[in-house]
């Protein structure tokens, strides 16, 4: 039995044990907490440090980046352009380039640089044996395929450490062009960080250590208290044994909730609609983008589906899955699916969506183990449904024939997956 379980199998008759358990779980959580709060406090500082760095070492590549290409533009940008200084050969835009980068490091005070290509490839270094060799290190691969700088540490044989800065440098239209690889000591801003945090980190514990005294007098005082409430509560609780039986006491003690939910098949109108070539615009654009466009173009959907008084039941990719009950169901979900495909085709989306809407028979509750369920509908309405939208091109919208108006166009026979019979269709396109 745990410690939970006994101190939950106290009888009522005993004072609640709060001065105990303070001093056996309150104070060593509360001990625990500070230190977590201090090594967060050490983790932040850390984070911020590199953060400073990082920001510096952002400025001083694009700093270097504009000075060579004032200084040497032609050879610039044949080393934009993939070519190594190596490659460059020995005429003056190549002697030009090398003197710019050494002068620019000389005047950063850095004790070396690397350029790197978008394949990895040391393009310039000031060591020049590096030069044409490719670099396989995690923090270049991530700057490349993120675009946004990384620092990786790195302990000398002198004992010291310093910080390996990858840095994107971009062009005029934001394009990571090339990555340089900036280093830095990292004594100077740990010194800092050491001598600033000794007295943040020690008022803070001598504030804890003051409130966990006065909590346990305070708690001290409440335990006399909650035993004086005790003693008179176990008196009125035997007074009050006396009217009832002891079966309906343990019955009394022993009640709980019930938490079940029922199910039950109903009839519904289900919206079902999807992003047409959502993959390919995800493998062509960065994933930043691509949420920020499905966030947008979901918002559409919901709104336009929750102001015909529909239910969004869920988001499954770029997919929407929404229900309309009552008798005006169908009238509803086309109305909200109209309004879905006038604002997505006045907008700048990429993309636009196809919609189908079916009326069936679903069953509606809680599916899924009592630790982890979710409420939804199935049955082969919703199959239906998600094969309509199959059928939908870009813009258009289709539904069951029988719940068409006459703004779509002539009935059609098609066959879907899942479904002998063929099933009648209407159609409307985009104007």
């Amino acid at each position: 039995m745990t410690s939970l379980e006994q101190t939950a199998a106290v009888p009522s008759e005993q004072p609640f044990p709060l001065s105990r358990l303070f001093r056996r779980r309150f104070i060593p959580a509360f001990i625990g907490f500070a230190g977590l709060f201090l090594l967060l406090l050490g983790v932040t500082a850390q984070q911020v440090i590199e953060d400073i760095y990082l920001e510096q070492a952002q400025r001083r590549a694009q700093t270097i980046a504009r000075a060579v290409a004032e200084t040497a533009p032609e050879a610039w940008s044949h080393l934009m352009g993939g070519q190594t200084l190596r490659e460059l050969g020995n005429s003056q835009d190549a002697e030009r380039l090398s003197k710019a980068f050494t002068d620019e490091v000389r005047e950063m005070n850095l004790p070396e640089l690397k350029v790197y290509d978008l394949e990895r490839r040391v393009l310039f270094a000031t060591n020049a044996d590096e030069i044409g060799s490719t670099e396989n290190g995690e923090a270049l691969k991530m700057t490349i395929s993120s675009s946004h700088s990384s620092v990786v540490t790195k302990d000398l044989p002198d004992g010291t450490s310093q910080y390996e800065l990858y840095v994107p440098v971009f062009d005029a239209r934001r394009n990571v062009r090339t990555v340089f690889e900036l280093y830095e000591p990292a004594t100077y801003l740990d010194a800092i960080l050491l001598k600033a945090s000794v007295p943040t980190m020690a008022v803070p514990a001598a504030l804890l250590l003051l409130l966990i005294v006065a909590l346990n007098i305070l708690v001290g005082r409440a335990q006399q208290d909650i035993d004086a409430r005790t003693r008179a509560l176990k008196a009125l609780q035997d007074r009050l044994a006396s009217f009832v039986s002891a079966t309906a006491i343990d019955a009394a003690r022993a009640a709980g909730d019930d938490g079940g939910i029922r199910s039950r098949k109903m009839e519904t109108t289900l919206f079902y609609s999807d992003i047409r070539d959502f993959t390919g615009y995800s493998e062509q654009n960065p994933a930043e983008t691509v949420v920020d466009f499905l966030n947008q173009i979901m918002a559409v959907q919901v709104d336009a589906v929750r102001a015909q008084d529909g239910d969004v039941d869920k988001m499954i990719g770029d997919a929407v899955l929404a229900r309309f009950d009552g008798a005006d169901g169908p009238a509803r979900a086309i109305a909200a699916a109209r309004d879905i495909q006038a604002k997505i085709a006045n907008s700048e989306f990429p993309r636009r969506i196809g919609i189908g809407v079916h009326k069936g028979e679903v069953i509606s509750g809680a599916i899924g183990p009592d630790e982890r369920r979710d409420f939804t509908v199935i049955g082969d309405a919703v199959n239906i449904s998600a094969r309509l939208c199959a059928l939908a091109g870009a813009g258009e919208i289709v539904v069951d024939a029988d719940i068409a108006d006459d703004a779509f166009g002539p009935a059609e026979q098609v066959r879907v997956k899942g479904r002998v019979q063929e099933i009648s269709i209407k159609r409307l396109k985009p104007e």
